[in-house]
């Protein structure tokens, strides 16, 4: 009888490790429905915006939507071409019509070094009378001239955060990155 409690006993911390196994592998696998659970965050949804160059104008945000009466949001820097160490205005301005479900609640710009770790920027955009959401903020001076710099924009809808990516240069003269 006692070699069967010995056998026993050498099951359950091998039961314990695989279990704890299991369930870090099932949490990575899941990391992000399980933080959206716990910190009641929306999941994040990418849109790839058609190509579009932020050094010469506003540029189109397509929101995939049921209906096609929805037509594109533009998002923009200025001033053209984009300046470093100097203020920048960014602009989310969204078309005549809106489905309701896509009224942000809160919109943000990360501005990160595309070709060099610059830090994070970030700049939260407000919500104006006339239905734009604006944000000041700049970019430093990179030491060695131009950089790639990353735009990404994060739209807080009611269900999701959307966010979509763009890339510039600045200053736009100095293109070596």
């Amino acid at each position: 009888m006692s070699g069967i409690w010995k056998t026993k006993r050498r099951w359950w911390p091998m039961a314990a490790m695989i279990l704890l196994g299991l369930s870090l592998v099932l949490s990575q696998v899941y990391k992000t429905q399980l933080v959206s659970l716990v910190t009641d965050e929306p999941l994040s949804a990418k849109i790839t915006p058609p190509p579009c160059d932020l050094n010469r104008s506003a540029c189109s945000l397509p929101i995939i939507t049921p209906v096609a009466s929805e037509t594109p949001w533009t998002f923009s820097i200025t001033p053209h071409p984009i300046p470093v160490s100097a203020p920048l205005s960014f602009t989310l301005t969204p078309p005549e019509r809106i489905l309701a479900t896509n009224n942000p609640k809160t919109v943000w710009v990360d501005l990160t070094g595309d070709s060099m770790d610059m830090g994070l920027i970030r700049v939260a955009l407000e919500l104006q009378p006339n239905g734009q959401w604006i944000g000041t903020g700049s970019i430093p001076v990179c030491v060695t001239g131009a950089m790639r710099w990353r735009a990404r924009l994060h739209m807080a809808l009611s269900q999701t955060t959307l966010q979509a990516d763009w890339v510039f240069t600045a200053p736009e003269s100095d293109a070596r990155h």
